[in-house]
């Protein structure tokens, strides 16, 4: 008995690693471009909830907006490549830390949604002032754009000029993501205790497999997933916050986007080993979309906009200007 409690101290020793606090967090993370907003939206009862959120808005204001949104335990900083070459382009983009993601904090009820990740989103577009947008995702955030697409386009006077899913969850999945970490932050009956038990070696091994084969995974991208991870509040979320839950039609969402005519680019990579590149082709059939409007790179995984910024930036910057106001 000695021996197994002695062994399970040992365990928790190697695995078990504290929070930082998000002032620390500010020094390497809140960048030139970075603000907090207070936002408040409203919950399915119609009570608002609030959360304080971070973001990045970078460029001119009066050049074509691009929203973008990173995917499950990455954060806005997954796209500053592509932000650097967007405002060279001539284009303002805004990136925002999703809840319970980089500097971004919980709802006020500890409660998430995709539903409610959009209408953070809009939340903020309206607070600067915008009005119209083309918005981008990876993974998660993939589905917070097409859902953002299918609620708040030619409403209320806002238009999306785009759409880019970048590896982006699609309305039926259930088993897309990290199942090593996913795994080791779901138990509910451990709760805020397992959610703790993240080693940086653990992490590093998933965001291994989350590259492609084509792709070189750096030290100081380990460090920034894993900083901010371990920012306060984020793994706790991710085992206990609440699903908000409702008879949304996810597939219906996509016929309303593809009725609308707004403009699609969907971007995979090929050795995705998270959503599988089948994806690609079943967004390409639900939004009748032609073969050039979707592009598999060769040797890139789930994450091809930080993998390769600069190939899968030209191909957005592309499709920005043949679709440029």
């Amino acid at each position: 008995m000695i021996a197994i409690f002695g062994l399970l101290l040992a365990s928790i020793a190697v695995m078990y690693r504290g929070d930082l606090s998000r002032d620390d967090l500010e020094a390497d993370y809140f960048t030139d471009d970075s603000h907090y907003l207070n936002a408040a939206i409203d919950d399915l009862d119609g009570n608002p909830v609030t959360i304080s959120v971070h973001y990045t808005d970078a460029g001119t204001v009066g050049d074509p907006v691009v929203v973008l949104l990173h995917g499950m335990f990455a954060s806005l900083h997954t796209f500053a490549p592509w932000t650097a070459s967007l405002v060279e382009a001539g284009y303002r983009v805004i990136a925002v830390d999703l809840p319970n993601h980089g500097l971004t904090g919980n709802f006020s009820d500890n409660t998430l949604s995709t539903r409610r990740s959009a209408a953070l989103v809009k939340y903020l577009l309206d607070d600067l002032g915008v009005t119209s947008c083309t918005i981008s995702g990876n993974s998660m955030g993939g589905g917070v754009a097409w859902y953002f697409v299918s609620e708040y386009h030619a409403v209320d006077g806002f238009s999306v000029e785009g759409l880019v899913l970048i590896d982006a969850v699609y309305p039926d999945l259930v088993d897309g993501g990290p199942a090593g970490l996913s795994a080791l932050l779901s138990r509910p009956r451990l709760g805020r205790f397992l959610s703790k038990m993240t080693p940086r070696f653990l992490l590093k091994g998933i965001l291994k497999d989350v590259y492609g084969s084509a792709s070189v995974l750096s030290e100081a991208t380990v460090d920034r997933y894993y900083d901010l991870l371990r920012k306060e509040g984020n793994r706790e979320a991710i085992v206990l916050a609440l699903r908000e839950t409702s008879e949304d039609d996810g597939l219906d969402r996509l016929t309303r986007i593809r009725d609308a005519a707004v403009p699609v680019l969907v971007l995979w990579g090929d050795e995705d080993g998270w959503i599988g590149k089948d994806y690609a082709v079943r967004f390409q059939t639900a939004l009748s979309l032609s073969d050039d409007a979707v592009i598999v790179y060769d040797g890139l995984g789930h994450v091809p906009m930080e993998e390769d910024p600069e190939s899968t930036g030209a191909d957005l910057i592309a499709f920005l200007a043949t679709h440029r106001p």
